[in-house]
């Protein structure tokens, strides 16, 4: 005789119930794992930019870059978003392309050489309203990093703290630019046909320069994209091109550590609400190039 043996439903659940304990374990421990593996590829992206722009300022006098795109009057783009790269879109001036060259994510691509790298690999991708993507010369960069813009023309050896002043942040959050880039902080830079560069903080400072460019810097922001990029967190890179995950677990709605924090608040979601300013209401407070990272004085909620 011939005896049959199958699983009786007892042993199948228990089957599926060890299956089950194995899945809740070990799908945090991958998730854990993929997390892990976008932080360090940011940190990778990063740093080499921060190389590549170094390379840059010592071929020009060691000098950074321009922050911004300018014009052929010497008009500063401060705010504006800027083409990545400068001839992407097709139908524009020779003058329009040659204006977007200036800025620093297209002036020291021959540095980098890989546009790729500019985009985050744990960012959202934001189209911009207006934009023909469909209607182009050439592929587009999708933008993360923000150069500090207080940098612009700024000596590379005047920094005071190198390995404390950022270079390149995340501090637009998760917002990955599709065909675009921006520097963050930015200078209020009015004045057409002067020089944009960083002036320092002082009590009679004007946020429309008063003639004089470069007394006032302050961050572009947003409600939307959240500033925990990795964690609690976002990657940075300092004027002395070295790379850290910096802690933006600052309080949801009450005042962050000025000491440690670009934002004063935050929302529940993650994103930005406002910054810390210096204690003169100049600049924006751990951008500044020639600040001693010691004192602080009384910092301003802006």
């Amino acid at each position: 005789m011939k005896t049959r043996s199958a699983f009786t439903l007892i042993e199948l659940l228990v089957v599926i119930a060890i299956i089950a304990i194995l899945a809740a374990i070990l799908f945090p421990v991958f998730a854990q794992a993929k997390a892990a593996a976008k932080k360090t590829q940011d940190l990778s992206h990063i740093k080499q930019l921060a190389t590549g722009t170094m390379i840059y300022t010592s071929d020009y006098d060691d000098t950074f870059p321009l922050a911004y795109a300018v014009s052929s009057t010497g008009f500063w783009y401060t705010t504006f978003l800027i083409e990545t790269p400068a001839d992407w879109p097709a139908g524009f001036s020779q003058a329009y392309y040659d204006e977007n060259r200036t800025h620093v994510l297209n002036s020291t691509f021959p540095y980098t050489k890989n546009g790729e790298m500019l985009k985050s690999t744990a960012g959202v991708d934001r189209t911009i309203a207006g934009a023909n993507y469909n209607n182009r010369n050439r592929a587009f960069f999708t933008t993360n990093y923000q150069f500090n813009g207080t940098l612009n023309s700024w000596s590379a050896t005047a920094v005071n703290q190198p390995s404390q002043l950022p270079m390149y942040s995340q501090n637009r959050g998760t917002m990955n630019i599709r065909g675009f880039g921006t520097s963050n902080p930015f200078l209020q830079c009015p004045n057409s046909g002067q020089p944009c560069v960083f002036q320092p903080s002082s009590p009679t400072c004007s946020p429309f320069g008063s003639g004089r460019n470069g007394q006032w810097s302050e961050m572009l922001f947003n409600s939307t994209y959240t500033q925990w990029v990795h964690g609690r967190g976002q990657i940075v890179v300092h004027a002395d091109t070295s790379t850290k995950w910096r802690s933006m677990n600052g309080p949801v709605n009450g005042r962050s550590d000025f000491r440690t924090m670009y934002w004063t608040r935050f929302r529940s979601n993650g994103a930005s609400i406002n910054e810390w300013q210096d204690t003169n209401f100049c600049h924006t407070m751990l951008f500044q190039p020639d600040f001693d990272f010691s004192t602080f004085g009384s910092p301003i909620e802006y």
